[in-house]
């Protein structure tokens, strides 16, 4: 059965594990999930367990974001296939990767890349210029970004990356920058015993950057509010979010 989200239980249980890390005021930030859709992360998606997952997640959204909903995204191998898919809320989490993704999003199937979704992510949010475009290219215009908004940016991938340089040269820059992001990467199995040495070398090389290991994520997403919310927002995240309020 899917996963029905209930904030009357998820947001009490959000803000007991804030109150644990010392954060007594829900933090202000953009919160967006960014969602793998290579070939090896299917069944996952045509069963419902990754709407489960973000179902879970959503209390955050709903929670810290000020438009109230949590941003999704979506990518597999090459730049085309960063894609922002909308906006999942209380209305439309049931069944939204089935709907809004399955079979309809760049990419999907294909191969594993990070750097370039972290591009158009670090790009929405006003951290990077967004391309200029044909005609601004032609015009010489410059390249703009948007206004700068604090982002919380859960990372979901089941597979190493073939990008693992250019994936580090982004972070790298993102981090010299000062961008008010936090990157939590999600290594999801269904195996269990799933590795990601690059995950964890990442998570260890930037201040901003945190991994967690999901080995079961359908056993995961079945754990309680208070488990889910303590497991993930360690004391560095807890730390980061503590600077968004």
């Amino acid at each position: 059965m899917p996963i029905t989200l209930n904030l009357h239980k998820a947001v009490p249980a959000l803000k007991l594990v804030l109150e644990k890390r010392g954060i007594l005021k829900m933090p202000n930030v953009e919160m967006c999930a960014i969602v793998d859709v290579s070939g090896s992360f299917e069944d996952e998606h045509l069963d419902g367990t990754t709407t489960d997952l973000l179902t879970r997640l959503a209390p955050w959204g709903l929670s810290f974001d000020p438009d109230r909903q949590l941003d999704v995204f979506s990518f597999a191998n090459g730049p085309g296939s960063a894609h922002h898919v909308g906006a999942l809320n209380e209305a439309n989490y049931q069944g939204f990767v089935q709907r809004q993704i399955v079979r309809k999003v760049p990419g999907w199937n294909g191969g594993t890349d990070y750097s370039y979704v972290l591009e158009a992510m670090l790009q929405h949010y006003g951290w990077m210029p967004k391309p200029a475009g044909l005609l601004g290219a032609l015009f010489g215009r410059k390249p703009a970004a948007g206004p700068q908004r604090r982002t919380l940016a859960v990372f979901i991938t089941d597979g190493d990356n073939t990008d693992k340089d250019r994936t580090r040269e982004v972070l790298t820059r993102s981090q010299a920058r000062g961008d008010e992001v936090y990157f939590l990467f999600l290594g999801v199995s269904n195996q269990g015993g799933g590795r990601f040495p690059f995950l964890e070398s990442i998570g260890d090389d930037f201040g901003n950057t945190g991994f967690k290991r999901v080995d079961n994520v359908r056993a995961f997403v079945q754990q309680s509010d208070e488990q889910i919310n303590d497991y993930l927002i360690d004391p560095e995240l807890g730390g980061w979010l503590g600077r968004t309020v």
